[in-house]
């Protein structure tokens, strides 16, 4: 049905009207004028004949002429409702130029209205784009639902996490993508009650198979003058990564305690022993006692040194940059550990030193690298057993530091746990042996510190061997 047609229904009412009019005052005009002068029988009803053609052409003309541009009007303002219209040329589009009035004030207001209505939609269509741009760029997975839990939008991000490639086209609700009912209650609780509601849910992404963890939270939409209720927005806040540092924090400080924990009450239960041995005047075992204490304070000293370092290591803290010489900082750690070596019938050998002259770096982070490797391969292994000290040039010119021992090896299974912070492979073999456990933690900043890496590579019955690999820009290599 053509809504824009011509209102011929307003046409004939008006041309009847007029008619009905011009006749009835044809009648008793010609009523008075014939009691003053009386007509002929047939002269009368010419006289009737010619007005009534006269009328119903009069007629006629002036309801064309009032209906045509009221058609033009309906036309034009039809044209302006239309989507078509907005790419049009409104010079072309001036459909009353030649009327005058009441008519031409219509079509002119129409015009401003077509205007106001295309500089609304050019910035409704701008904002929605914006929208768009703003909820695919960020990282949280963003969904809204109508009352009945029906999808109406979601982001990039969520539709990567949450969704099929065959859902993407077709109408969903919440229950065909979270089989949770936190998720549900959330969405109906914000729905019915008008206010925002936050679960923390565990939800396996289509991303990965292992369980992230999300802060989903949840805020109902109103319309913006009634302020009724027309659907609910969630956001997927992935807290995974704070969940991590958050047992690895709760870990460290448990870990840290215990470290602590352990040399003081020692300390604290000997030196009570000692001054109540001292009061009752007894000094047969005070020397023993001093040792332990002796001891104790050492390994406690060692600890606070290795938190304090990896704390500096972990806040980012500055290296000073200067040559490095592989074959001066190994012959300091050799020496360096030369008693205990040579107490449990060691060795200790440096390898391919020489062959590189010198590489940029921070030498006293170098000296405590090595150091770290060195010493857990002499506490670790058994007597008789060797050390080996390796320099060599790696790929593009960089420098690799390999400390290999013929110890008992490393089990496959602690291999990426070996460089967490106070992880020990055999906790009470490793406090025997005076380790802090924060050694390779340490190890692991420094290299990192310098932007090379470190690795393990360990066999069961075949020794150990720690890589660290020292950036290629930094290396001076002899010719």
């Amino acid at each position: 049905m053509n809504l824009a047609r011509f209102p011929w229904k307003l046409f004939w009412q008006f041309y009847f009207i007029q008619v009905v009019f011009y006749n009835a005052l044809f009648i008793v005009s010609l009523g008075i004028i014939s009691t003053y002068r009386p007509f002929g029988q047939i002269y009368f009803w010419s006289i009737v004949a010619q007005y009534l053609f006269v009328t119903l052409i009069l007629a006629a003309l002036i309801s064309w002429r009032f209906t045509r541009p009221l058609h033009k009007i309906i036309l034009k303002a039809f044209r302006v409702a239309s989507k078509k219209f907005e790419h049009q040329n409104e010079d072309d589009e001036d459909l009353l130029d030649e009327e005058l009035g009441e008519y031409a004030q219509i079509e002119n207001a129409l015009n401003r209205i077509h205007r106001k209505m295309k500089k609304r939609r050019d910035q409704l269509q701008q904002e929605r784009e914006e929208t768009q741009a703003f909820m695919s760029a960020v990282e949280e997975g963003i969904v809204s639902v109508s009352p009945d839990l029906r999808v109406i939008y979601f982001n990039s991000q969520f539709a990567t996490q949450f969704l099929d490639s065959n859902q993407l086209t077709k109408v969903m609700t919440l229950a065909d993508i979270f089989r949770y009912p936190e998720i549900h209650e959330a969405f109906l609780r914000a729905l019915s009650e008008g206010r925002n509601f936050r679960v923390q849910v565990k939800l396996e992404t289509k991303l990965e198979k292992n369980i992230r963890y999300f802060w989903v939270s949840v805020n109902p939409l109103r319309k913006s003058k009634s302020h009724e209720i027309y659907g609910a927005m969630g956001i997927f806040h992935d807290i995974t990564e704070l969940k991590k540092a958050e047992l690895v924090r709760i870990e460290f400080v448990g870990n840290a305690s215990h470290e602590l924990r352990t040399p003081l009450t020692s300390i604290k239960g000997y030196v009570d022993t000692l001054k109540s041995d001292v009061q009752k005047g007894n000094f047969d075992h005070a020397a023993k006692f001093v040792d332990i204490i002796s001891r104790n304070v050492e390994r406690l000293t060692e600890l606070v040194t290795d938190l304090l370092s990896i704390s500096a290591l972990e806040s980012n803290a500055e290296i000073k940059i200067e040559p490095v010489n592989p074959l001066q900082v190994s012959e300091n750690i050799v020496n360096e550990f030369a008693p205990i070596v040579r107490d449990k019938n060691q060795m200790v050998m440096v390898v391919g030193a020489q062959d590189i002259t010198s590489f940029n770096a921070d030498v006293r982070k170098v000296e405590q690298v090595l150091r770290n490797l060195v010493s857990n391969a002499v506490k670790y292994i058994p007597s008789g057993k060797n050390v080996q000290i390796r320099w060599e040039k790696g790929p593009n010119n960089s420098v690799i530091l390999r400390v290999i021992d013929n110890g008992p090896g490393i089990p496959a299974e602690h291999h990426d746990r070996l460089f967490e912070r106070f992880y020990r492979i055999d906790k009470g073999r490793s406090r025997d042996a005076g380790g802090t456990g924060l050694g390779l933690a340490i190890v692991k900043h420094i290299m990192q510190s310098h932007g090379g890496s470190v690795q393990v590579k360990s066999e069961m019955g075949k020794g150990s061997e720690f890589i660290c690999t020292f950036p290629a820009k930094n290396v001076s290599s002899k010719s």
